[in-house]
């Protein structure tokens, strides 16, 4: 974003209006903006590359997400998503991970994030798709194409293989469904039945995991 675009923004955000393209007059709005950014805002003021005052304003209730590698029970709920996207843009009835490539995802350090994830899947969705020629595809390790070598990291490592091995039958959304259930399950009795405390352990709104313990039977 520009300096002089961003003297605009501050100006809607300061005063509450703005002027279209090709107006002579200003228009007020009315808006609650909800920004979001991959850079590091407060470096960029110091380069001078981002208006310090723009900075402030927006920054009023600031969330930070942490990188994908430090939110690894989030890998497989997005890679259920992404799949499912992939699924209904190909025509697929169904388009599911081998067993194989669950701790493979889970390894890996993701330094693209979450775009890096969904590019991965749909990369492997298209060549399953290519190689298998049917219906019902199933997503290989071989697929994937990553910039850097899984590691088992030492959070991998120390992270137990919660309710055993799941076999995998079935449908993504099925397979994913039983992997939430059984790593709610296991959390819960960890931590003796506590939702807050289980859903800071699955770094999960409260709300959300009580809405996700309903669907999947749980409560």
């Amino acid at each position: 974003l520009s300096l002089n675009l961003q003297a605009k923004l501050l100006r809607v955000l300061q005063y509450g209006d703005l002027q279209r393209l090709g107006d002579d007059q200003h228009r007020v709005v009315d808006v609650r903006v909800i920004a979001a950014t991959n850079k590091r805002l407060a470096q960029a003021v110091q380069d001078q590359t981002f208006r310090a005052d723009l900075y402030h304003r927006l920054s009023v209730y600031p969330i930070e997400v942490p990188p994908l590698r430090d939110r690894q029970s989030d890998i497989v709920l997005l890679a259920g998503y992404f799949l499912e996207l992939s699924r209904c843009r190909l025509g697929l009835s169904v388009l599911r991970l081998a067993p194989s490539c669950l701790p493979l995802l889970e390894q890996y350090s993701w330094p693209g994030n979450i775009r890096e994830l969904e590019h991965q899947l749909r990369r492997a969705a298209l060549i399953a798709r290519s190689e298998q020629g049917v219906d019902y595809v199933t997503i290989q390790p071989e697929y994937f194409n990553f910039t850097q070598q899984p590691s088992v990291t030492e959070k991998t490592r120390q992270t137990p293989n919660r309710g055993g091995k799941v076999t995998i039958m079935g449908s993504l959304r099925e397979n994913t469904d039983q992997f939430q259930r059984q790593l709610i399950e296991q959390q819960l009795t960890e931590l003796q039945g506590n939702w807050a405390k289980t859903a800071q352990a699955l770094q999960l709104d409260r709300a959300n995991l009580h809405r996700l313990a309903k669907r999947l039977g749980l409560k």
